[in-house]
């Protein structure tokens, strides 16, 4: 049990580093929220989850081959997560008087802003890294390390969701969002072909 507790501890520290960090996630939970309130960033939380959590556990198993492939293919991966910005925040824009994103819309975000995003994948085998290599002790340390960390982008995702529901303005919060998601996304563009991003 001392090693389950000390798991637990240790990935609620971690955790907010990559969990409450702004992004493409906390982008589309927005917009998503404008569209079907809390039950938009919950979407794209499970979304999130879908990819992660098969991810983890095949990192616990496969370290070292999963960085390789990460490595090798970084410029494609960033340039899948830019083209899907790009159609997402033309979702926005085409009726940004109204809420565009629905549940479906933003399940598929939260799934293509993880599955896609290397410095997301890249987070789990660097500064998550303890997480991955506490959570391959055993079935329980995996349970106790994942449960302990997905609450946190529930319960963000969420909350971004329910502030994107109560904007009465829609179109001025598509055109900040739409700016936004193609901002991070230029970002993860930039650090994968020139090292360094456009933002701190």
């Amino acid at each position: 049990m001392g090693n389950v507790r000390d798991v637990i501890l240790m990935t609620l520290l971690v955790t907010p580093s990559g969990a409450f960090s702004p992004g493409l996630l906390s982008a589309s939970a927005v917009a998503a929220g404008a569209g079907s309130g809390v039950l938009g960033g919950i979407a794209v939380a499970t979304g999130h989850v879908l990819f992660e959590l098969p991810y983890v556990f095949l990192l616990t198993k496969t370290l070292g081959k999963v960085k390789n492939v990460l490595d090798k293919y970084n410029k494609v991966l960033a340039l899948v997560v830019f083209a899907f910005a790009l159609f997402f925040a033309k979702g926005l824009l085409e009726s940004p008087d109204m809420p565009k994103v629905t549940v479906n819309d933003a399940l598929m975000a939260g799934f293509v802003f993880t599955a896609f995003n290397a410095y997301f994948l890249l987070w789990w085998v660097t500064v998550g890294l303890p997480l991955v290599e506490a959570a391959s002790l055993s079935t329980t340390t995996f349970v106790a390390m994942y449960l302990s960390h997905v609450w946190m982008d529930y319960v963000w995702l969420a909350a971004l969701a329910a502030l994107g529901g109560s904007v009465a303005n829609f179109t001025l919060i598509n055109y900040i969002l739409a700016a936004l998601l193609m901002l991070f996304a230029v970002d993860v563009v930039t650090k994968s072909f020139f090292g360094k991003g456009i933002l701190p």
